[in-house]
């Protein structure tokens, strides 16, 4: 009788840990094929040397969701990429994160000039409502 009780419990376990790794956070293989593009933003603003974004989300953007890059050196220009997709199911809601972009070298005495669409979204326009 134990024996079956040990065979039960390992089946239990093995489909525990067959159902979580397909999760896409724990599997390596949907990181690797990581799409980073431009992201779309609803506002922003600079301020010495940082850049405030808002963004919407959708309960799974977070501070690592983005990352700031030099878009054109010449012309001064950053660029936000989204590094990770929000691939939650919640109700869309703006996201507002500050990176630093002094290190990047971009001259801070020049206007600095942002690469991203900026796009309006419903959700902007239900959290101002509320």
């Amino acid at each position: 009788m134990m024996s079956y009780f040990k065979i039960g419990t390992y089946i239990l376990i093995m489909i525990g840990l067959t159902g979580c790794s397909s999760l896409s956070f724990l599997s390596d293989s949907e990181n690797q094929h990581k799409v980073e593009e431009v992201a779309i933003l609803t506002d922003y603003q600079l301020d010495d040397g940082f850049i405030t974004i808002q963004a919407v989300g959708y309960g799974c953007t977070f501070f690592n969701s983005f990352k700031v890059e030099v878009a054109d050196i010449k012309q001064n220009t950053l660029e936000v990429v989204r590094t990770q997709p929000d691939q939650c199911r919640m109700k869309p809601r703006n996201v507002s994160l500050q990176y630093s972009f002094k290190h990047l070298g971009l001259d801070l005495n020049r206007s600095v000039q942002v690469k991203n669409p900026v796009s309006i979204s419903k959700s902007s326009n239900t959290a101002a409502n509320n």
